[in-house]
């Protein structure tokens, strides 16, 4: 009998590991296995984003320049004490970004797909109202969310 236990046991564990990691693995959705990770985040719908504040003058100066990518579901959220129309460049990128405009917890505006340049870069982006937020992330990522100006975001700051 428990020869008997012992093989079915053998055969049954196998089994369950595999589903259980199968289901670990592809049960969640993306925006969801991300809604676990610590640290400063934001939510527009069902997306979740691991964000780094940019706070501090420095920090905006320098956004994402010089670096060489930035994960999928990563992004830099510069955050203003006021409410002001805001410029951004590509200055130094060296990938495409979108730019997410946000106005409180709203988005007001997008700019998709925005090519890199150099050290001195000739396009400007502007917001197209005053705003207190702005989010970069890799470009297409909005239209791959189905992101879209009107859209509500939560902020998680810490």
């Amino acid at each position: 009998m428990t020869d008997c236990k012992s093989k079915y046991l053998l055969f049954i564990l196998p089994v369950l590991l595999v589903f259980g990691s199968f289901l670990l693995f592809f049960g969640l959705k993306d925006s969801e296995k991300i809604t676990s990770a610590p640290g400063p985040s934001v939510r527009i719908n069902n997306t979740v984003a691991s964000v780094e504040l940019a706070d501090e003058a420095s920090e905006q100066w320098q956004g994402l320049s010089d670096r060489e990518s930035l994960g999928e579901q990563d992004g830099m959220l510069f955050v203003f004490p006021d409410m002001q129309k805001r410029t951004f460049v590509m200055r130094r990128m060296h990938f495409p970004l979108d730019i997410i405009w946000i106005r409180d917890n709203k988005i007001v505006g997008i700019a998709k797909n925005l090519a890199p340049e150099g050290e001195n870069p000739k396009e400007f982006y502007s917001s197209p109202e005053r705003v207190n937020y702005v989010l970069e992330v890799n470009g297409g990522f909005c239209d791959k969310q189905g992101i879209e100006v009107g859209d509500v975001v939560e902020i998680n700051n810490q």
